[in-house]
């Protein structure tokens, strides 16, 4: 009898029920998955355009992103100029105005030459610290966004009173994955006041951490930190490395405070990190990060892009939802 009205109970139901009975289990099964996050590409470059020989070629550079479909946004890591190059406000107005033509969101990180390197006789014998001022007026005139044809909104360091000055200090959160922009530049000779560039240093150190942090409470699945400064200008297998050049290959002592933080914050993270840096003008892609036990941070990956005499520029891929997160798709300009 049991058995019998069961039967009769399940053909009484209505058809229409019985569909939102099964909307409701497919619902439920799917609220409890994992979230997915949709690929996306955006362009690096740095280190160009250097002189009026390589000028025309950046503008076919910018021609070709801005022809790429699906470019989300444009790295620029430093370096708008050579750095014998005339540092006056026309001409660092004039590089501003080159890199407006990129129709993405344009987002750069100081590089040396832009700054640093203005009091060089040949570059107009400025005040660097004052050049460093007026680029940070040119480049970032808008508090909370990027700039380019389609600026999009970042958060910037300058909106923490320790370090308000900062506004080339970007970062941001697009589809699961964390980025930032982080003003690091490397010295070859003493900074002609030490206390701006530990101030600097602090800072970067800060707003690398603050990624992580970022990263590690949204469950992020990768962090992009870009900069200038190359912490590794010549690398290969340390045990090989130094038989052939000695210390060539230890922190370069303008960045030694670099490494620490990089370590620290990527194993503890345990996802794909990736450095991405301009400054010694050579592309490539390889994994310079080593504990203090001689032991490969496997998920840390540096990326360099092609430097002046080089007019290229890299498209870099993000698949959240893969292992790798990260590759990276050299393209030339004829």
């Amino acid at each position: 009898m049991l058995k019998l009205n069961r039967k009769r109970m399940l053909r009484q139901i209505n058809p229409v029920r019985r569909v939102s009975f099964a909307s409701l289990f497919l619902l439920i099964v799917f609220s409890t998955l994992p979230s997915s996050a949709d690929k996306f590409s955006f362009a690096l470059v740095g280190d160009n355009p250097y002189s009026s020989a390589t000028y025309d070629k950046y503008i076919r550079l910018i021609n070709q992103v801005n022809k790429t479909a699906d470019i989300e946004w444009v790295i620029h890591l430093g370096d708008v100029k050579g750095g014998g190059e005339d540092c006056s406000d026309e001409e660092l107005s004039r590089r501003f105005q080159l890199n407006q033509r990129f129709e993405p969101a344009y987002i750069v990180t100081p590089g040396d030459n832009d700054w640093l390197d203005c009091k060089r006789e040949a570059a107009g014998g400025f005040n660097e610290y004052e050049r460093l001022e007026i680029f940070r007026n040119l480049f970032y005139p808008r508090p909370g966004f990027s700039t380019g044809g389609n600026p999009m909104p970042v958060s910037q360091q300058s909106e923490d009173n320790e370090f308000s000055e900062f506004v080339e200090n970007a970062m941001w959160e697009h589809e699961s994955v964390v980025f930032a922009t982080v003003h690091t530049v490397a010295l070859t000779a003493p900074a002609t006041d030490p206390a701006e560039k530990q101030r600097r240093d602090n800072a970067g150190a800060s707003w690398i951490e603050a990624a992580f942090e970022k990263a590690i409470a949204s469950n992020a699945k990768g962090v992009f930190l870009a900069m200038q400064a190359d912490p590794w200008q010549i690398w290969g297998l340390p045990a090989i490395a130094r038989r052939a050049c000695g210390d060539c290959i230890d922190p370069r002592p303008s960045l030694a405070w670099l490494y620490p933080v990089l370590r620290e914050q990527s194993l503890a993270f345990g996802k794909p990190v990736v450095l991405a840096v301009g400054d010694t003008h050579i592309f490539r892609v390889d994994k310079p990060l080593y504990t203090d036990r001689n032991q490969l941070v496997e998920n840390f990956t540096r990326v360099e892009v092609f430097g002046n005499p080089s007019v290229n520029w890299v498209n870099v891929l993000v698949e959240p939802d893969h292992p790798w997160v990260f590759s990276f798709r050299e393209q030339l300009v004829e």
